[in-house]
């Protein structure tokens, strides 16, 4: 039985994954967008799991929108926090940086990861995985269906991440911002058009919770009315992205 915690800015979700179910513990929206109001809600999602004894695994995705993926020659050459750096425009600090190994890409995710999540979730369960959400879809993308052009979408309450791969290749990785599933479909089109996706593919959508859940079926209902989606195979995933941290126990 494996411990799963999701944490995004707007929402930090504990859930339980028994065989290949997955059943929703706690989740706990985030009011005081602080370091200071996110250490308190994840301190509570976890007292209100209880007993931590029952799980054999534990593993949490962090939505980080700061990150970069870089090739492990260039990581080798430099710093995580020197690397980071360059993608933002702040200042981050060397103790909030952080990086996943992505061996099966010959590269490494580097993201922002708040000494928050490790002070509390650390101490709490100290074999804890940690890793970025994309991390973990991107160890998904070299299992599965062997149709070269797969894509995975995973949509947040305000904020959705988008990987894609194509010709056994990483071609595309963001995270963005949206108000509507409108946004979401401009920046899918955007990417498509750019990559030049015109033959048979994948595309693969997940979230969680009720508001996600409608902007899904919207977004499919749109995208099957565009041209340029016809060839895309469009598949709704409600939790899968979720099933992926088994990949990193």
């Amino acid at each position: 039985m494996q411990l799963i915690i999701e944490i995004t800015q707007q929402s930090i979700a504990a859930f339980q994954l028994t065989g290949n179910e997955i059943q929703l513990l706690e989740k706990v929206n985030c009011t005081k967008r602080t370091d200071v109001g996110y250490k308190e809600v994840l301190t509570q999602v976890i007292e209100k799991i209880g007993n931590l004894d029952r799980f054999e695994n534990f593993s949490c995705s962090y939505f980080a929108q700061e990150f970069c993926l870089v090739p492990n020659s260039l990581f080798s050459a430099s710093t995580p926090e020197t690397l980071l750096q360059y993608t933002i425009h702040k200042p981050i600090s060397k103790s909030d940086v952080d990086y996943n190994r992505l061996p099966e890409w010959s590269s490494v995710i580097i993201y922002q990861l708040p000494m928050w999540v490790k002070s509390v979730l650390i101490l709490k369960a100290p074999r804890i995985v940690i890793q970025h959400e994309i991390a973990h879809i991107l160890r998904h993308l070299t299992t599965g269906s062997l149709i070269p052009l797969r894509s995975h979408l995973v949509i947040h309450e305000e904020q959705f991440s988008f990987v894609v791969r194509k010709d056994g290749n990483i071609a595309h990785t963001s995270i963005q911002e949206y108000q509507s599933e409108e946004d979401i479909v401009y920046h899918l089109a955007t990417v498509f058009t750019q990559l030049k996706i015109e033959s048979k593919n994948e595309l693969y959508i997940h979230g969680t919770g009720e508001q996600v859940e409608g902007i899904q079926k919207r977004l499919e209902t749109h995208l099957k009315k565009i041209k340029l989606f016809e060839q895309s195979k469009i598949e709704i995933q409600v939790s899968n992205h979720l099933q992926y941290q088994t990949l990193c126990v």
